[in-house]
């Protein structure tokens, strides 16, 4: 049956190729470089155990 093995030839060609896709979408998608997120722990201009309302 020479259709059935074009048809699952062809699902089988789709199917790797989105999976190629998405999964190099997902890797492009995500950034190289991750950037520091707490760069600077201190942000106010006074010490966190110093309090102003005193």
């Amino acid at each position: 049956m020479p259709q059935l093995n074009l048809a699952w030839w062809l699902f089988n060609f789709l199917i790797s190729w989105t999976a190629l896709i998405i999964v190099f979408t997902a890797l492009l998608s995500t950034p190289l470089v991750e950037k520091p997120t707490n760069t600077n722990a201190q942000t106010s201009s006074h010490p966190l155990n110093v309090w102003t309302w005193n």
